[in-house]
């Protein structure tokens, strides 16, 4: 009980320490010059959609960067299907014990500048993944939202209307709509 309570109050301390000022601009797709991502491996369908999202940034030979988050006790064998360079796999030992990333884990994901960026975890709230969003620097931001404090700048729901559902279905919808929604120049 005392762990879980200091727990929150050192995970609250360590939010309030990040100042990132967020003003959301909406950026289309084929204007994006690098977009980041993040994913949880507790998440069923999470590797399909790292694998869906970074093959579609590969075919549209854009810039991206990810980071998995993998806190459990065995890493499925799921894990070899991303091997990419451009996806940082943050695991049990990449984080302090009250849940915070080491900077040498993060370190290159935060230190860019995203034009857009993606939230894939969903249903239970990680610390991490908390943690990275807030640090991470980013023009739009795009997620799944189920607490009060909100912030992204679109949330995307699965088709059936639910805002939890695979993760992978959700990375087609958002492709989609950033695909589709445009906005006048003029």
């Amino acid at each position: 009980m005392f762990e879980c309570f200091l727990t929150r109050i050192l995970q609250r301390k360590a939010l309030r320490k990040v100042v990132h000022p967020h003003n959301g601009v909406y950026i289309p797709l084929e204007s994006a010059r690098r977009i980041g991502f993040v994913a949880n491996a507790d998440n069923p369908g999470s590797v399909k959609a790292v694998g869906t999202i970074t093959m579609e940034m590969q075919k549209r030979r854009m810039e991206f960067m990810g980071i998995y988050l993998d806190f459990r006790k065995n890493p499925g064998e799921e894990q070899a299907s991303i091997s990419n360079p451009s996806v940082r796999t943050v695991r049990r030992n990449d984080v302090n014990w009250y849940g915070l990333p080491y900077d040498n884990a993060i370190k290159d994901f935060v230190q860019n500048h995203f034009d857009i960026l993606i939230d894939l975890t969903q249903d239970k709230r990680v610390f991490a993944a908390d943690y990275i969003l807030a640090k991470a620097d980013a023009s739009f931001r795009i997620g799944v939202s189920n607490g009060s404090k909100n912030p992204y700048d679109m949330i995307v729901s699965s088709p059936d209307g639910q805002q939890t559902g695979n993760p992978d279905q959700l990375v087609k919808s958002i492709l989609l709509y950033l695909t589709t929604i445009h906005t006048d120049s003029k």
